[in-house]
């Protein structure tokens, strides 16, 4: 009996060396909040991300739910103040309190670029100065953004959208562009934009070019607009104090599985945007392209009015810009 008992012991310790070192020890718990409803890709994503977490055996993640448990707007603080460890969450949610993220939402780079670049580390560092927040990775990059409308557009002697009279959805990330192009915008939560669009309160939105038919709203908007813009900037935020209070093993596995999930979910984003645009024009979306040099001076339109936000909101804060000169550069090419 003893001598099974031995064996038996003696197979556990093998099975659990070669799980790796992680698995030695007892995973340790970890709860996660997300801002979109289930049925988005951007959360699906997420528990994805969840899911190759626990398969290390270091953490147990528990997601603890989305927008009706915690407001989305309120989840960076949330994770800030430890109310939950971790979320997957735009950094344009919280850019107010750390401008310099504005360059991730209009980077042209991918992840793995500035990781070599030493662009991510930099946001990292202000994430912990500022937010008392880890800043784990960059996840379902590769996907821009459209501007979509219930009625064709009308265009400028320069190429751009006329946007006068149209009621347009409003969003953090892309807010300073929006005020730059002269729309007249309407800022809410993407929750709150079906209902909107039903009761023609809004009639014109921004949104990825991939979720437009899980929000349901292409039964409105009809009309895609000039050319793709931004990026998504979906980061994978911990606690600093739970992030710190890991052990190395814990923390090697959470780096080494977000990483791997930074380059397969850029991937499959990128095959579902063609995908869902394809998808659009096949159901009668017409797709509008900027006349002249429209496209040109759509782009630097863009990036001008999101670097000067960030600028400005750092001079308000009395923050030097060197950081975010320096994010910026990293960020774009």
């Amino acid at each position: 009996m003893k001598r099974h008992l031995l064996l038996a012991s003696a197979a556990g310790l093998i099975a659990a060396s070669a799980a790796g070192p992680a698995a030695l020890a007892q995973a340790v718990e970890i709860t996660l909040i997300h801002p979109f409803p289930d049925s988005l890709v951007y959360t699906k994503s997420c528990k994805e991300l969840v899911g190759k977490l626990n398969a290390t055996g270091a953490v147990k993640v528990a997601v603890r739910g989305g927008n009706e448990a915690i407001p989305m707007m309120n989840q960076p603080n949330a994770v800030r103040d430890g109310i939950v460890d971790m979320s997957c969450i735009p950094t344009a949610f919280y850019a107010q309190s750390i401008p310099e993220s504005d360059a991730i939402a209009t980077s042209n780079v991918s992840p793995d670029e500035v990781r070599k670049n030493g662009g991510m580390a930099l946001i990292d560092k202000l994430h912990g100065r500022n937010m008392k927040m880890k800043y784990v990775g960059w996840i379902d990059s590769g996907v821009g953004f459209y501007m979509f409308m219930s009625k064709p557009p009308k265009f400028k002697p320069d190429g751009l959208p006329d946007f006068a009279g149209v009621k347009l959805r409003d969003n953090p990330i892309y807010s300073a562009f929006f005020k730059a192009l002269g729309a007249s915008a309407h800022n809410m939560p993407a929750t709150e934009v079906y209902s909107a669009l039903e009761k023609n309160v809004v009639d014109a939105a921004a949104w990825t070019s991939i979720g437009l038919i899980q929000w349901k709203w292409d039964k409105f908007l009809q009309h895609r607009v000039g050319p793709e813009f931004f990026q998504t900037d979906i980061a994978v935020i911990m606690n600093l104090a739970k992030w710190d209070g890991l052990p190395a093993a814990a923390r090697a596995a959470v780096e080494k599985t977000v990483i791997e999930h930074e380059g397969s979910s850029r991937v499959a984003r990128r095959k579902e945007r063609d995908e869902e645009q394809a998808a659009l024009k096949k159901n009668g979306m017409t797709f509008h392209e900027l006349p002249g040099d429209g496209n040109k001076k759509w782009h630097q339109l863009s990036q001008e009015a999101a670097k000067q936000r960030m600028l400005d909101r750092l001079k308000a804060a009395n923050r030097p810009t060197d950081d975010g000169e320096a994010i910026w550069k990293a960020y774009h090419k």
